[in-house]
């Protein structure tokens, strides 16, 4: 390990640097009078790393390119006991404010409503962790904290200091954004070339974001390898800081990412032993979309099948998740997790359609639903 040195040619603080520095200030029994930090070493060279990250892009592109992905669906919470069902979802939900101007009262009202529908988390934060954890005691609604949010680009002291925080002020969950900008810094412009999902209305889409992004795109005959080395270190050191059973879910912000960049992103997840990758912080570009998820899962089932993550990590689809349709589609493709400011709105449209299927409306049997897919009956959504 190393102990990290100051920064000689520090560049402007963003909104979000200001507010978490300001907040450790004030707040030295988070941070200071905890002891000092370390940053891991690395496991292999660049080379070595970019040789292994070759591989696993390979076989998971080759599964996607072959439609394989795409036909592929996950249960998602069993649909027999419309109630049993409402309580699986709420627990698929992280209950979202992020917003650098929330207010107190907001807050309140998130913790509210999490306890109220039984939700898996409410996500804010670092200055706001400790008054929800206070709101949230003795339900089961944990509290997730955002680390690096949203630009993901400070530097990994920050990060570290900024975790070590979240933690010790009751965050039992992280979601750490990815600094993405190491991966796409040698990017040149070239054509899109979006993911194939074998679905025309859903490649219309992906075409249209990644057109958006195009600058975003790795060109084949560029030769230059990110640094990966950079990456894992940070990840490495925040697992090290922040062990087990705290939750750290990364954030690849997937589009600004090229399909093999976010393979890159999800070996080196993997390699560090995080639980979860997740898709977007919702503040930079287009959110969740199928494809990028179905991509990530096969990532994620490939890293474990393969012996490079211990256990195999979930996946959170977070951004543009606004409906009942949209947390479907997403569950369907194999996330575990929805991170979204709309869960009340989900909810309650899961409630209708229980309450539908329980009058027999809409075609469903009396006490079924279909929220999800149902081989068993030869239905679906």
């Amino acid at each position: 390990m190393s102990t990290p040195a100051e920064n000689p040619h520090p560049i402007p603080l963003t909104e979000s640097e200001v507010l978490i520095r300001g907040f450790l200030a004030a707040n030295p029994a988070l941070d200071a009078e905890l002891g000092p930090i370390e940053i891991m070493t690395d496991r292999y060279t660049n080379e070595e790393w970019a040789a292994q990250i070759a591989q696993t892009q390979k076989a998971v592109l080759e599964e996607v390119e072959s439609g394989e992905r795409a036909q592929k669906v996950y249960e998602g919470p069993k649909m027999r006991n419309g109630n049993e069902a409402l309580k699986e979802l709420a627990k698929t939900v992280d209950h979202t404010v992020l917003k650098l101007d929330a207010t107190s009262a907001q807050i309140d009202s998130l913790c509210s409503e999490a306890r109220t529908e039984d939700f898996k988390s409410v996500c804010v934060r670092l200055n706001w962790v400790q008054r929800c954890a206070t709101n949230l005691k003795g339900s089961s609604v944990v509290v997730a904290a955002v680390v690096g949010f949203h630009e993901g680009t400070q530097d990994t002291y920050s990060k570290l200091r900024e975790a070590r925080a979240c933690v010790e002020a009751g965050a039992s969950e992280l979601d750490l954004v990815l600094n993405h900008s190491l991966l796409t810094k040698h990017n040149k412009p070239v054509s899109p070339k979006p993911i194939r999902s074998h679905d025309s209305a859903i490649d219309s889409i992906t075409a249209a974001n990644t057109a958006a992004n195009s600058g975003s795109i790795v060109s084949s005959d560029d030769e230059e390898i990110p640094d990966y080395s950079a990456i894992y270190r940070e990840l490495a050191s925040i697992r090290s800081l922040c062990p087990s059973p705290v939750v750290i879910k990364l954030i690849l912000e997937t589009s600004q990412l090229s399909a093999e960049q976010i393979l890159a992103a999800s070996h080196l997840a993997a390699a560090a032993n995080l639980d979860f990758i997740k898709t977007s912080t919702g503040f930079n570009g287009p959110g969740a979309s199928l494809p990028n998820v179905q991509l990530m899962v096969g990532a994620a089932e490939y890293l474990h099948r393969t012996g490079i993550s211990k256990r195999q990590m979930a996946v959170k689809a977070s951004g543009g998740v606004r409906s009942l349709e949209d947390a479907v589609k997403m569950l369907e493709a194999g996330a575990t997790r929805l991170g979204t400011s709309s869960g009340l709105w989900i909810m309650q449209q899961a409630r209708e359609k229980v309450e539908q299927a329980g009058s027999g409306k809409g075609g469903d049997k009396p006490g079924m639903t279909r929220l999800y897919t149902d081989d068993s009956e030869g239905g679906g959504y």
